[in-house]
């Protein structure tokens, strides 16, 4: 079975719709996927998180996105893992160090995540993937 391998550094919209939609229609077309947040993309994990906006980047198309999220145009990010999470085929990992770094406990995040992970367990989980991405 072909898996997806994606590590998400940032708790920004514009970088968690493509992780999310990605690992999503992966497992939708019958792959696996591993995900794991670290650092700023950890932040994604707290119970009851909302993104904080787009990167400087996207800053002119952020009204674009709050309006078709907010209009039922897209889903938001989390109805879109969810669909995926549905499959039984993704995984979460929050990253132990950025946990440290944040000062957040495993009771602190959303119920999905499957276990907590460092950097060298995760990669022994990708190792064997078929793609991987690193999305910043």
């Amino acid at each position: 079975m072909s898996k997806i391998a994606i590590i998400v550094a940032s708790e920004k919209m514009d970088k968690l719709f493509p992780a999310v939609t990605l690992a999503t229609t992966a497992t939708i077309s019958g792959w696996n996927a591993e995900m794991f947040f670290t650092f700023w993309g950890l932040l994604a994990l707290k119970k009851g998180y909302q993104p904080s906006g787009v990167t400087l980047d996207y800053k002119a198309y952020e009204g674009k996105l709050n309006e078709a999220i907010a209009s039922g145009s897209i889903p938001d990010w989390k109805t879109v893992l969810e669909q995926g999470l549905a499959t039984g085929r993704i995984k979460i990992y929050a990253c132990s160090t950025s946990l440290g770094m944040f000062n957040l406990k495993q009771e602190d995040l959303e119920s999905f995540v499957d276990s907590i992970a460092g950097a060298a367990t995760f990669l022994s989980k990708a190792k064997g993937s078929d793609v991987s991405l690193f999305i910043s």
